[in-house]
């Protein structure tokens, strides 16, 4: 399995791997609307690739944090993840995960967020966004909005999350504009 950025010439398969992961329309349009936006980053859309074929996708973007002084940081968020079904438990997500990682920690990246499994996401070192005193801006359950210190986090990246308009798709509050 091998593990590169997305091509412009996979976006239409990379989009059937998320309808087909999830079951509906809502997170490839994520996808399609987060590459066409300012918080696109080519280099943080990745592809797991088996036989020279997508099978899993993972994609990594802006969203904004603002603390109690209306001070907003630029931190990351993991959304989404998908793989094939019929990839699925074979290790393309893990893969996926650790390399977006890798690449953010190169970055210098102080924080990554995702919405997802707690059963999951541990794994990788994410813990729920509270103890870091990171609020979701949405109604979520605690264990299920964690948070992935990079070792350019520092304590003053707390406060409520802020997502860009792309993320409206899935019903996140789009109140970020940097």
């Amino acid at each position: 399995m091998e593990i590169r950025p997305e091509r412009t010439d996979e976006y239409a398969l990379v989009e059937q791997i998320h309808r087909l992961a999830f079951g509906g329309e809502q997170e490839a349009r994520v996808v399609a609307r987060v590459r066409q936006s300012p918080f696109y980053v080519p280099e943080l859309s990745l592809v797991a690739v088996v036989e020279g074929r997508p099978v899993g996708h993972i994609l990594f973007s802006e969203v904004g944090l603002q603390d109690e002084q209306g001070v907003m940081r630029k931190v990351a968020v993991l959304a989404p993840l998908a793989v094939h079904p019929r990839f699925q438990n074979l290790g393309a997500g893990k893969h996926l995960v650790e390399a977006g990682l890798a690449w953010l920690e190169a970055r210098r990246a102080p924080l990554v967020l995702v919405r997802g499994h707690a059963h999951y996401y541990p794994r990788f070192g994410f813990v729920p966004s509270g103890q870091l005193g990171i609020r979701p801006p949405f109604t979520v359950a605690p264990q299920e909005y964690m948070a992935r210190p990079l070792s350019a986090y520092t304590p003053e990246y707390r406060g409520t999350v802020r997502y860009p308009a792309a993320f409206a798709e899935v019903g996140y509050p789009v109140e970020y504009g940097l």
